[in-house]
């Protein structure tokens, strides 16, 4: 690997300093926790986000109610429908939650349960995003609050660890930070448009032109965005670069004038940016923000795959010719807030491509551990996901089907056939059910038990 350039030590004083600030640092290898457990796949230690004990709350009422002690508020709920390692693969079609009107009048793209599973994000081609309250079949008759922010498709979603925010990211060269907290009218407009290089730009004011090469337009397609660290940043790719901002929100009404604008009170900075060492441009990109992590996977253009070390900004792991074609999908199993996700879960992550093949890789090992391609994949970019289980492994296809994979073995578990290509696929963090989107612009859903 090639040694830090300049903006990899900027990077690693400015990051490095905040990154410390939450969480220490050490010189760790390429996994996404402190500890290397065995190469095998055994059961170990609960993965902890501090000193203080289990991180999730399933794993505090469990070890609450083995010690004979209080399960705590919400604790009996989460241990009465928390993953099981008993639970039959998501096969079985809900026909309710299934049937309820489809939420978008455009083809449906990608798609994001929130962290309490009481909502699902359905991004469509169009550009918008539509906020589906779960389950389906008890809010059918209410039409979804749909988030209208940006002009051409949407190219990924994802949730803030507090499940009140919200990111979208789009081929017109923006990304949309939005309120979506449950106790708020649905927003009318995002909090923050990030479509600057360094920071917003002055409402009505005329930029110089030092300002205006400082900070120019992201001019590009913004291939992905994702809240990093426990909310405390956003990851941002465009172009060959990796951004990492900061961001400032304000309160949500102004208190001194009602009449300012959003853009007034809510600001980001770009802290640092990390480029690709030779790919033209990346494709797409994945970081943990469920747990602390410094460690970022990024997909270039020349189908290699990268570990890079955003507090130290230094590159420690490349996978060359991670595929066939370039990468288009990477996704980190970042475990549920229901379960006790194994610490060797947290360094295995999929990559799919247009060849046709979906990869589960161990950091650990930095090896391919388990090809999947009994789906079809040729054209669009199809997602992927790995169960809370660590289980099952989920794929759209371009047959009109979706495909889960035993992840332990490979094999094919069951092909459930859709009316059009499925092209993303999601588990849900609290129940054990599969989501699914069509380019049709349909949603639906399977459980692990028919329904009664």
């Amino acid at each position: 690997m090639s040694a830090p350039s300049e903006l990899g030590k900027v990077a690693g004083a400015v990051v490095g300093a905040k990154l410390a600030a939450t969480g220490k640092l050490a010189a760790t290898p390429a996994t996404f926790h402190r500890k290397i457990a065995s190469s095998g796949y055994g059961k170990p230690p609960v993965m902890k986000l501090h000193a203080g004990g289990p991180s999730t709350l399933a794993a505090r009422a469990a070890a609450a109610a083995a010690a004979g002690g209080p399960v705590g508020k919400g604790g009996a709920a989460v241990l009465a429908r928390r993953y099981s390692p008993a639970e039959g693969p998501m096969c079985h079609l809900q026909v309710e939650n299934s049937s309820a009107p489809r939420p978008l009048d455009s083809a449906a793209i990608r798609l994001a349960f929130s962290p309490d599973a009481t909502r699902i994000a359905i991004a469509a081609a169009d550009g918008t995003v539509a906020i589906q309250r779960l389950p389906a079949r008890r809010h059918s008759h209410v039409a979804p609050p749909t988030l209208l922010g940006h002009r051409a498709a949407i190219s990924s979603v994802h949730w803030s660890h507090s499940g009140r925010l919200f990111l979208s990211a789009s081929a017109d060269g923006s990304a949309c930070l939005w309120d979506v907290a449950p106790d708020t009218k649905p927003p009318a407009a995002p909090l923050l448009r990030f479509d600057h290089l360094t920071h917003p730009p002055r409402p009505g004011a005329v930029p110089t032109t030092a300002e205006a090469l400082a900070n120019p337009p992201l001019s590009t397609e913004v291939r992905g965005a994702r809240f990093f660290y426990l909310d405390t940043f956003v990851l941002l790719a465009a172009g060959s670069g990796l951004h990492l901002y900061s961001y400032a929100l304000g309160p949500r009404a102004p208190t001194h004038d009602a009449t300012r604008a959003a853009e007034l009170r809510h600001s980001y900075r770009l802290q640092t940016r990390w480029p690709l060492s030779r790919a033209h441009h990346i494709t797409c990109f994945a970081a943990a923000n469920s747990f602390l992590s410094p460690l970022a996977l990024i997909a270039g253009s020349d189908r290699s795959i990268e570990v890079v070390d955003l507090g130290t900004g230094q590159r420690v792991l490349e996978l060359e010719d991670a595929h066939e074609r370039p990468v288009q999908l990477l996704r980190l199993h970042e475990g549920s807030a229901a379960g006790d996700t194994p610490t060797a879960g947290h360094d295995l992550f999929l990559s799919a491509a247009l060849d046709g093949a979906v990869k589960l890789w161990d950091l650990r090992s930095a090896s391919c551990v388990r090809r999947l391609g009994a789906h079809v994949n040729r054209v669009h970019p199809i997602g992927a996901a790995l169960s809370p289980c660590l289980r099952y492994v989920a794929t759209g296809s371009e047959d009109r089907s979706a495909y889960l994979y035993d992840a332990r073995s490979g094999g094919l578990i069951e092909r459930l056939r859709h009316s059009e290509s499925v092209v993303d696929v999601a588990f849900s963090p609290l129940y054990p059910q599969l989501a699914m989107c069509a380019l049709d612009g349909s949603v639906r859903f399977y459980a692990d038990q028919p329904e009664e």
